[in-house]
């Protein structure tokens, strides 16, 4: 049972005491039949006993009792932390106005008169419980208020009519450099500048009190004499019959930190998502040659570094392998990695990819964007085909490496950044620098710490892990487990020059395992032709080899899709999926 549902049956619980409780029956039935709890003590030493280990919700006092009277033990009660809270109603054939003062003075909180009227006496207990109830849920209430103003983010000032501060919240403690003890009877005006002091006096003058916004423009003075810029609101309450004003406060400047902040973790998350779904994840570092240990140890050296790193080789070698393995082994492999594919990004757009801009620069720019080097900011990025970069922002890239700053599109401020970058290419730098099609004092930047990739066709040795990495991969994504390759299967594979590299490779087996009906990898008998050297035969792609693959056999079995030896069935898949490849691949039954 929860704590609420315990509170509401409980039942309050009402101690008794009078030295003859025997002539109380009438009373305690009275009180047992309408949903109270009674506990009886028979004189005031008891009574003060019993409240050790049980705290009662009333207590009904005897006035004249023998050796500790009703009083005394009213004024004992009310003395003790733990007790003086609880209303004590006293109980007395006395109707003496100076008796009922001293019970009062005392802390009493009302009298009923012997002999005992059931409905009157029931009346002021029912009303004192109550009141209590309603108390004890104004001060949880006053409290929770209370909490939510002191948790509060912006900084909340209240003052009386006279200026004096009566609440001063956490983030005014922390806005202001200055503890509330410090800060509560003071003037309010100690931590507003002139004008906004103006201002104020201005609102407390006005008949129409209604809450005011005053926007940016105007300063706030911390504890040490400094200012800061503030927008701010004021407001009006009459409480209990004392006007009290109360001025919340916003750090203009801390709020542009935290909108700045909170963009780039949100450019952040945006990149993450283009490049989830966009590019394929890095593939662990397959290599067994020497050729390629010799670069796995480069890999090694410079990672740990900061320096930048310029990654060479053909198309379809793994330079963004390469890239994401160096992160991996930085001190930033906690930060992002980002990418940008220089070549991917029209000219006229690059500016603003890689150093973002201002809402308004351009046409189209309808809202403010970070650049890669802001969403990289502590991390690394990735500058691939860097060779293709135009040549008027090679010379703000090179500020960049060099000084690590730089401007949005459309801003004059200048933002500085951390950002350790990565770049690679698949053409001869240091030739078009020296022709001039490429910033000679650039490349010089660039080319720090050289990673060279070679090409696929000299590092043979490692063809087989790399076709096996490949058919475990695309055998889980196909549902098929490959556990034989031919000879003459992996002897055409290890002797095809792979002009394409690793990328040719990949998008060979991923067709090989579509194809492959059973455990053993198939290749179609025209994928290699020894009549043609060069090796320039036209492949089908993946889409159209699918095509071909369903059509043929769906014609050798009548195009009946489901059922025993229906198409379905020889190519291992279920109905449903066929018939989805089939309107995706818009294949239909020929007239």
């Amino acid at each position: 049972m929860n704590s609420a549902v315990e509170k509401a049956a409980k039942r309050p619980l009402i101690l008794v005491v009078d030295d003859t409780p025997t002539k109380l029956q009438p009373l305690f039935e009275l009180l047992s039949t309408q949903g109270f709890d009674l506990s009886v003590a028979e004189n005031g030493e008891s009574a003060l006993k019993q409240l050790e280990t049980v705290r009662p919700d009333l207590i009904l006092l005897n006035v004249l009792m023998p050796r500790l009277e009703g009083l005394e033990t009213c004024r004992r009660f009310k003395e003790r932390p733990d007790t003086r809270d609880i209303p004590v109603i006293f109980m007395s054939a006395l109707t003496e106005t100076v008796d009922k003062v001293k019970g009062f003075v005392l802390g009493a909180v009302d009298f009923v008169t012997k002999p005992f009227q059931q409905e009157e006496v029931l009346g002021r207990i029912t009303t004192q419980l109550t009141l209590k109830r309603l108390e004890a849920r104004l001060q949880e209430n006053e409290m929770r208020l209370f909490s939510i103003i002191d948790n509060a983010m912006d900084a909340i000032v209240t003052f009386d009519e006279a200026g004096a501060i009566v609440l001063f919240n956490r983030a005014a403690e922390r806005v202001f450099r200055c503890q509330s003890s410090d800060a509560i009877g003071g003037s309010c005006c100690r931590f507003l500048s002139d004008g906004l002091c103006q201002l104020l006096r201005q609102y407390m003058c006005v008949e129409d009190k209604a809450p005011v916004w005053v926007p940016p423009g105007h300063c706030a003075v911390r504890a040490d004499g400094t200012s800061f810029p503030v927008e701010a609101t004021f407001s009006y309450a009459d409480v209990n019959g004392q006007g009290l004003y109360t001025v919340i406060l916003r750090d203009v400047e801390e709020r542009q930190r935290a909108e700045a902040e909170h963009q780039r973790l949100c450019g952040i998350n945006l990149y993450l998502a283009e490049e989830l779904r966009a590019s394929q994840a890095a593939e662990d570092f397959v290599a067994q040659s020497p050729v390629m240990r010799r670069v796995v140890d480069r890999i090694q050296q410079v990672a740990p570094t900061d320096a930048t790193v310029l990654i060479l080789g053909e198309t379809g070698t793994g330079k963004e392998v390469v890239a994401r393995a160096v992160h991996a082994l930085s001190r930033r492999r906690d930060k992002v990695l980002v990418k940008l594919n220089c070549a991917a990004i029209p000219k006229d757009l690059v500016e603003s990819e890689l150093f973002g801009h201002e809402k308004g620069a351009f046409t189209g720019a309808i809202e403010r964007k970070l650049g890669r080097f802001e969403l990289a900011d502590q991390g690394t990025l990735f500058l691939d085909e860097i060779g293709e970069l135009p040549l008027d922002l090679q010379a703000k890239l090179l500020r960049v490496l060099q000084e690590g700053e730089f401007e949005r599109v459309g801003s004059t401020e200048t933002r500085k950044v951390d950002v350790r970058v990565l770049a690679a290419t698949n053409r001869d730098i240091a030739k078009r620098a020296k022709e001039g099609s490429f910033r000679p004092d650039l490349y010089y930047r660039l080319n720090v710490f050289p990673i060279l990739l070679p090409p696929l066709r000299e590092r043979r040795d490692d063809l087989p892990l790399l076709i096996r990495h490949f058919l475990r991969k695309y055998g889980e994504k196909y549902g098929k487990q490959i556990e034989t390759i031919p000879a003459r299967v992996m002897t055409s594979l290890q002797t095809y020059d792979w002009p394409g590299n690793i990328r040719e490779l990949e998008n060979v087996i991923e067709r090989a395992v579509i194809l492959s009906r059973g455990t053993e990898l198939s290749l179609e008998q025209e994928f290699f032709k020894a009549e043609n050297p060069e090796h320039t035969l036209r492949f089908e792609t993946l889409e159209e080899a699918e095509r071909a693959h369903i059509i043929k056999v769906l014609e050798a079995t009548g195009w009946r899709v489901s059922g025993k030896g229906g198409a379905a069935e020889l190519l291992g898949v279920k109905r449903s999926t066929l018939e989805s490849r089939m309107k995706k691949l818009r294949i239909t039954r020929r007239t």
